[in-house]
């Protein structure tokens, strides 16, 4: 299952100790989110593998360390295969206190391997059933749709696409970009079209996106960017993507697609964290789970990264419209984790690169 993730490790290292903010406030008082955790350890050295950029991480340990600034975190940057086969690697060993990743079928593949710690954390606890681990070993932390993004001087709004099978269409050939089958979310994405929608029609949306002669890239920033700067018309992006661009100032617009009657609905991934087992510090990563999940690290991601809070009345960014009022398409993690390997045996053979 994981031999698409062994890869070179060419991981990049980030210190942020105490995070040197002036007039950082003092520490709050435990929350019913991080009451345990608090309780027991708010000191010492926290490792962190994570496949999020820096950009968009960063941010969120700097928050913690206005809370916890005697907490030094150390952040081991990789992709989500990289990061995968290092800790398989280490397993015996555990390097690593906690992983963040943005691949849920990643997580759930580890996790069978028995890589993380059960979590009974009340933040943990909180979070809805189909968004973490029975036992909590692994949780989801934000969510993300799939949108169509698209650039205003190249396409209008009437002509943008609206359906993930209108990419099909051989008007945007040579004009879209996507993510290869390196990146976990175009991967889950085929994994629901094909649970929705059939495997011949999971199957036709990857050979018309390969007839189109769309450019792939190994992530979404790149997708982004090319659609920004012109490069490209339209990109197939999680959303936040899109809102990161037109935070830039790019001219952007996008189209949550698929929610014409009978549509399947957005198809929604999630960014997650599990503490690793046998971690030399696993209180201290329990106690980052909880801040990440608290209405304090939640607003972060809300506010800096534009994406969707799992925790229940942390208000979305201004101009990133609540999900409640998209439909969503109905796909469990269960299912998802089911009909990965049939996904890839069939996008592969259909062309994906």
């Amino acid at each position: 299952m994981l031999n698409r993730l062994v890869v070179p490790f060419l991981l990049a290292v980030i210190v942020l100790a105490g995070c040197a903010a002036p007039a950082a406030p003092t520490p709050a008082a435990p929350t019913a989110s991080n009451a345990g955790a608090a309780e027991d350890v708010t000191a010492g050295e926290l490792i962190v593998y994570t496949s999020r950029s820096e950009s968009l991480f960063k941010p969120v340990i700097e928050a913690f360390n206005q809370v916890y600034p005697d907490v030094k975190v150390t952040m081991l940057t990789g992709s989500n295969g990289e990061l995968a086969a290092k800790l398989l690697e280490e397993r015996a060993n555990p390097q690593a206190d906690l992983l963040v990743n943005s691949d849920t079928l990643t997580m759930e593949s580890l996790a069978e391997q028995g890589l993380f710690a059960p979590n009974d954390s009340p933040a943990v606890t909180a979070v809805p059933e189909s968004l973490r681990a029975d036992d909590g070993n692994w949780v989801a932390l934000t969510l993300r749709p799939r949108v169509i993004m698209y650039n205003t001087d190249l396409v209008t709004p009437e002509e943008a696409p609206q359906t993930m099978m209108d990419l099909t269409d051989p008007q945007w050939k040579g004009q879209l970009g996507a993510a290869d089958s390196r990146n976990g979310a175009m991967v889950a994405q085929l994994v629901a079209m094909r649970h929705l929608l059939g495997e011949e029609a999971m199957t036709a949306f990857v050979q018309g996106l390969v007839a189109n002669d769309t450019q792939w890239f190994g992530g979404h920033t790149d997708v982004r960017k090319a659609v920004g700067a012109g490069e490209l018309a339209v990109g197939l992006v999680n959303h936040y993507y899109y809102h990161l661009s037109l935070a830039e100032g790019a001219p952007v617009a996008v189209v949550y697609p698929d929610q014409e009657e009978g549509g399947t609905g957005l198809i929604v991934n999630s960014t997650n964290a599990g503490v690793i087992d046998g971690a030399r510090h696993p209180e201290l990563a329990q106690l980052f789970i909880d801040f990440m999940l608290s209405p304090e690290g939640q607003k972060v991601y809300a506010d800096l990264n534009f994406e969707y809070p799992v925790t229940p009345g942390v208000a979305t960014a201004e101009g990133v419209p609540p999900l409640d009022d998209f439909k969503l398409a109905d796909v469990t993690l269960k299912t998802m984790w089911e009909e990965l390997e049939p996904t890839q045996q069939a996008a592969q053979a259909a062309g994906l690169p």
